[in-house]
């Protein structure tokens, strides 16, 4: 047990040490348009030295689900033209922006929940329907 315990201390101890700074600033990827198939550029260093990171919510949200989305000759992003019912409160585009190019400090955490939030609960409701 006394083994143990100083080997958790040790490595606790060059865990604390190895910490690289700001490693528990959270990390926002910056929004790139661009006119190419699946624009994503990250560096690795800024990745990989943060416990918390943004960068999958941005890849999803700028690559497959919003306006900004290019993929093999289509545009507009998987959920492009959504019916009317859905569209006309704004709530879905307001998020997908937010998700792709937040206005607000970590603002990309709170809309990527969110997100998947409300399409979790239009799913849920289609299903619903669909089963009357």
């Amino acid at each position: 047990m006394f083994l143990f315990q100083c080997v958790h201390f040790t490595l606790s101890l060059c865990l604390l040490a190895d910490k690289p700074e700001n490693y528990d600033v959270w990390y926002e990827s910056r929004f790139e348009e661009c006119d190419r198939e699946a624009c994503l550029s990250f560096s690795k260093d800024s990745l990989c030295s943060r416990v918390t990171v943004d960068h999958n919510y941005y890849a999803v949200c700028q690559n497959l689900l919003s306006r900004y989305a290019t993929w093999r000759g289509t545009t507009g992003g998987l959920l492009h033209d959504p019916p009317n019912h859905i569209a006309k409160d704004g709530q879905l585009e307001a998020l997908l922006d937010e998700c792709t190019n937040p206005k607000k400090r970590y603002g990309r955490f709170q809309a990527a929940k969110e997100l998947r939030e409300y399409l979790t609960q239009l799913a849920a409701a289609s299903s619903s329907s669909a089963a009357r």
